[in-house]
């Protein structure tokens, strides 16, 4: 899914929350609105990563040229492919923000930012099912990198 559309879906999410649990606050509606879309940041990372350039506006182009490759391809094509890795997408990020927030009971901080990711991971399996591929990303980063053994980064399809 674009930035665009979880920054949309992430803001009316944020103000439902808010009028239907005003305890969260002002504050906390703004936290799980920036972490309803701040999360693929890992997505940038592994752009850096791959591509050892930190240039956002390269990283944009690049992430929408793969789209683009990747909305032409098969159903038999997606499954011989893998979208890269992000270390936020997946239940262990969620994990650990629910440890810290664990530890820090009651600062919300964390739970608001889980809320954020949990909503962000939802549109994301949403969007991954309409373009018919496998929701890996969304289960587990662990199970995200063991699923992407003998295959095919998207970027190295030519």
């Amino acid at each position: 899914m674009l930035p665009k559309y979880h920054i949309i879906l992430g803001a009316i999410f944020s103000i439902i929350l808010y009028f239907l649990f005003p305890a969260i606050g002002l504050i906390g509606a703004i936290i799980i609105f920036l972490s309803s879309f701040l999360i693929d940041v890992d997505h940038y990372l592994y752009y850096v990563y791959k591509k050892k350039d930190w240039n956002l506006r390269r990283s944009s182009i690049w992430f929408l040229r793969n789209r683009k490759l990747f909305n032409q391809m098969s159903r038999a094509e997606k499954e011989k492919i893998y979208m890269g890795l992000c270390f936020l997408h997946g239940f262990e990020a969620i994990l650990i923000l629910l440890i810290i927030w664990a530890i820090f009971y009651p600062n919300n901080l964390a739970l608001f930012i889980i809320i954020g990711f949990v909503f962000h991971q939802i549109l994301d399996a949403i969007h991954l099912y309409s373009v018919k591929y496998n929701y890996d990303k969304v289960i587990s980063f662990f199970y995200s990198l063991k699923n992407s053994k003998n295959k095919k980064l998207l970027q190295d399809i030519k």
